[in-house]
């Protein structure tokens, strides 16, 4: 048996994900013409060519999908093993890494974080922000630990642990003569933070009175974009959209400087009620109200680190 074939993986397996010699070598801090050299002796070694390099961006060989398929596994059985050898550890050292986006890290999980790190302080913990599409797949790619995101992901692959729940409210420029004839509708910063917006105090917004007038929207692949679509539709709506942004909390700004209207939820208003300039709106409950939940892999060994994040999480009111 050759136990020699799989040398040096890691380079292949890094122009794999690029697509590009040079992305790689650049990622592994090496010469493009070193890595070309080092990838050409493995393929020599192993006896077949792993990358076609008649496409742009290079591709894979029938052998070369074999190949990665194989390396794979290997780094499944690696990750694995290493996990197991983490739980052994006392938390003296380590680390975790949690995604999501800036609110309910800095928000949401600011009671966790500071609890975990007064337990462990020897345990680093990195904060990776995204949008939900980028940390999803990050977590599938067991580049995160956890997950904190107000998206619904498959229960056969992810356990989810509830946090809490949030509204999706409309956020209006206060300039905008709209307002003036929605006065019983309005909704303060001050109103948001002692959940009158949770009540029947304050009714829903009909929603027609803002159609023909311009919105922001969220770039596709995340749960407020999906209602805000779901809103227009429901009320046969024709909004103006004037711009698309990645972030609620960039959205949330413009609005204030009376670009558009935004979709922004009750978190993020709470967190940036220094924002003047904004009227905020009530909607459907069944557009408006979500839960947002921690997310781990099931099929991924659990470290005790992540254990112990999660066991604090779950012992932490909200």
């Amino acid at each position: 048996m050759n136990d020699k074939l799989f040398n040096g993986y890691g380079y292949i397996y890094e122009v794999y994900k690029t697509r590009s010699f040079s992305k790689a070598a650049e990622n592994l801090f090496i010469s493009q013409s070193s890595l070309s050299a080092t990838i050409r002796k493995i393929e020599k070694r192993i006896g077949v060519e792993i990358f076609d390099r008649s496409t742009i961006p290079i591709g894979l060989t029938e052998d070369g999908i074999e190949y990665i398929d194989a390396v794979e596994k290997i780094m499944d059985i690696e990750h694995h093993f290493t996990s197991r050898v983490q739980q052994l550890d006392e938390l003296i050292t380590g680390h975790l890494v949690v995604g999501g986006n800036g609110i309910y890290l800095g928000h949401v999980l600011l009671p966790v974080i500071s609890e975990f790190s007064r337990l462990y302080p020897g345990v680093q913990v990195r904060l990776v922000e995204g949008t939900s599409q980028d940390l999803e797949k990050q977590l599938a790619d067991s580049l995160l630990d956890l997950m904190v995101d107000n998206r619904v992901l498959p229960r056969e692959d992810y356990q989810a642990i509830r946090l809490i729940d949030e509204d999706v409210l409309l956020a209006v420029p206060s300039r905008w003569p709209v307002n003036e004839t929605l006065v019983p509708y309005q909704l303060t910063a001050g109103d948001i933070l002692s959940n009158r917006h949770r009540t029947e105090e304050v009714p829903v917004v009909p929603f027609e009175e803002f159609s023909g007038l311009p919105f922001m929207l969220l770039h596709d692949g995340n749960d407020t974009r999906q209602r805000s679509e779901q809103v227009f539709f429901h009320y046969n709506t024709a909004p103006q959209i004037v711009l698309k942004v990645d972030q609620q909390s960039t959205a949330l700004t413009l609005a204030s400087h009376g670009v558009a209207a935004a979709f922004i939820s009750d978190c993020m208003a709470r967190t940036m009620q220094g924002e003047k300039g904004v009227t905020y709106y009530r909607l459907l409950p069944e557009f408006a109200r979500r839960s947002v939940y921690m997310f781990c892999r099931k099929n991924r060994l659990r470290t005790r680190g992540m254990d112990e994040f999660i066991r604090i999480t779950e012992n932490t009111a909200f």
